[in-house]
């Protein structure tokens, strides 16, 4: 998803205010010192809610310092367009304060059935690779890694007759420590083959087992991905204000100092 953090003390040394940054779902990008992902979204008519993810690292030792999510959420209205409600962070010298600028319509997401569909057509051509157990593959989202071979796959729509061959891939996605898991399964039935493609939606990807070449020891792998423009993305704004807790202290002195007067002067009058 799309995204502009605006954040005027850290993240204006990485981006000029008010520029907007591209940020895909799973898919971290480096701002100052916050490395920020957005993670999910959930609908709940008429509201989506968002889950972003803020990390610091500690630069000489790489872990995590500080880890923290912010939940702006937006509602889509006929009359007055995207009405954002913003999520806060607090410390005690300043607070974070993040709502969503623009989002994708989930109308927008979904494609209608019609005659000459394919399940392939939302995807870039394909990646074809010969693989051995152990192989690793790097793709836009994470590094994709084969896993030793499964010789008795299970999947709903899979029937194995005695005199047929199925076999699972086992694929595991690493994405900065997140593990995604698939398994396409490769069939062999009577003079026929079959493959059976899986996805991975949060990582719009899509991968195939479509052949085994023996006398390599390789089989061949087919890696759909999505563009950039056909994932899940977000624009959202994060401001810092500092010293909020001291305004907000300045501000009850102020009002207990003024009621204080009001109830010296009533005094004042009642003794005169």
């Amino acid at each position: 998803m799309h995204l502009i953090l605006f954040l005027l003390s850290d993240f204006e040394k990485a981006e000029k205010p008010g520029e907007n940054i591209v940020l895909y779902k799973n898919e971290p990008k480096k701002m100052g010192k916050y490395t920020v992902t957005y993670i999910s979204d959930t609908t709940v008519a008429p509201n989506t809610f968002y889950k972003l993810n803020f990390k610091v690292y500690d630069e000489s030792t790489g872990k995590v310092k500080e880890d923290f999510e912010v939940n702006p959420h937006i509602q889509s209205n006929e009359k007055m367009g995207l009405i954002a409600s913003p999520d806060t962070k607090h410390y005690l010298t300043y607070d974070i304060y993040t709502h969503v600028t623009s989002a994708p319509l989930k109308e927008d997401k979904e494609h209608g059935d019609h005659e000459g569909h394919s399940e392939e057509e939302n995807y870039k051509a394909p990646r074809i690779v010969n693989v051995s157990v152990g192989d690793t593959l790097h793709t836009s989202s994470g590094v994709l890694t084969v896993k030793a071979l499964n010789p008795k796959p299970q999947a709903k729509d899979l029937v194995i007759g005695p005199k047929d061959l199925a076999v699972g891939m086992p694929i595991e996605i690493d994405v900065n420590g997140k593990i995604y898991k698939t398994e396409p399964i490769f069939l062999v039935k009577g003079n026929n083959v079959f493959d059976f493609a899986r996805n991975i939606d949060d990582l719009g990807l899509r991968v195939r087992f479509t052949k085994v070449i023996p006398d390599q020891g390789k089989m061949e792998l087919q890696v759909f991905e999505k563009p950039q423009q056909a994932k899940d993305w977000v624009v959202f704004k994060s401001i810092e204000f500092p010293y909020i807790n001291l305004y907000w202290v300045g501000t009850i002195v102020m009002v207990v100092g003024f009621l204080i007067s009001i109830f010296r002067r009533q005094k004042e009058v009642k003794a005169v």
